[in-house]
């Protein structure tokens, strides 16, 4: 039931039909009797986007691709994380409507890799440097971290590196150093690509965190499985950024053991359904 003291809560981008937070956010909010709705809201053009927020009463946004970067400059006040990072996944309209921006994309990263090892003085790799990469690099630092940064294109590492006060490494010296973690933060691999951004013998460490979700298990996560590494799957990622995101919305603890279930389910079923049609097509 919608009503007028029902508090409206949208993820914004483009595109956005594929996305699983709806699913998993109305989850939350139902699981803590928050009388709100979340709604996946198209936009094509960030101007656009604005013009929602403005003439609709929305509590809080959920930003993503492609402008989580681009919409920090239109923000009144952001965290000390959007800030460092550049980019913010998370808006709260006060009442007065001015906008705050968060970025919970740090906590995602973190939360998963404190439930199995101690981060201070951990050795990690990092590869990307792009949006998911700097949330990776710079809340890990906040943790006192080692952290390496191996990307495609030298510049980028460099230019993330300098800032953060990690190392960059080469992708030839990899064979010769040992991690703790190995995280992956590019979209290689996504879909249905199958690729992966590491070859198996390039994994040297404890634990494989891939920032992927769908494919539930990906190529890079099979290679460390026949590596003896743990693997860290991104729906761990997934749930626990949207976690942060439900606190910082309402003020309640997340229920993350329902979050995690249900968009399990959704992966599940998902993954059903594309078995299905390449079923049907052979």
């Amino acid at each position: 039931m919608i009503g007028a003291e029902t508090r409206l809560v949208a993820l914004l981008g483009h595109p956005v039909a594929h996305s699983l937070s709806p699913v998993i956010m109305n989850a939350a909010l139902r699981r803590e009797n928050v009388n709100g709705v979340y709604l996946a809201l198209h936009a094509k053009t960030l101007r656009d986007l604005l013009a929602c927020v403005r003439d609709i009463p929305i509590h809080g946004l959920s930003i993503t691709m492609p402008y989580k970067e681009s919409i920090v400059k239109f923000l009144d006040n952001t965290d000390s994380h959007t800030t460092k990072i550049g980019a913010c996944n998370t808006v709260v309209r006060a009442q007065d409507g001015k906008l705050y921006g968060f970025n919970t994309d740090a906590a995602g990263v973190v939360r998963p890799l404190e439930q199995r090892l101690t981060i201070d003085k951990s050795k990690i790799l990092v590869l990307g440097a792009g949006g998911a990469a700097r949330a990776a690099v710079f809340g890990l630092k906040e943790r006192a971290a080692e952290v390496y940064i191996l990307n495609r294109t030298a510049s980028p590492a460099q230019k993330l590196a300098r800032s953060a006060r990690a190392r960059m490494v080469k992708r030839a010296d990899l064979k010769k150093l040992n991690f703790d973690v190995i995280i992956n933060a590019t979209p290689v691999g996504m879909g249905s690509t199958r690729e992966s951004p590491l070859h198996e013998n390039e994994i040297q460490a404890r634990y494989v965190f891939d920032m992927i979700y769908d494919p539930p298990e990906t190529r890079l996560m099979k290679f460390a499985k026949a590596r003896g590494a743990q693997v860290i799957p991104g729906i761990e990622m997934f749930v626990h950024q949207a976690a942060r995101q439900f606190e910082i919305w309402t003020g309640k603890p997340a229920p993350w053991d329902d979050m995690l279930r249900v968009v399990t389910l959704a992966l599940q079923e998902q993954e059903a359904r594309k078995a299905g049609k390449e079923a049907a097509r052979k």
